[in-house]
């Protein structure tokens, strides 16, 4: 059975790059969730 290595530490500059690329990720799900959202409030609204 082998050993696993630590993990190797990332750089500021790599942390930095992956909380930007998180928070876009999360941005979009977000927006994508409030459109969905709004369409099903304005679907119900002109069906009626």
């Amino acid at each position: 059975m082998t050993t696993s290595q630590p993990p190797i530490p990332l750089t500021d500059e790599q942390v930095a790059v992956r909380r930007a690329s998180a928070r876009r990720t999360a941005l979009i799900v977000a927006c994508l969730a409030v459109a969905v959202y709004v369409g099903f409030i304005a679907l119900n609204a002109f069906s009626q």
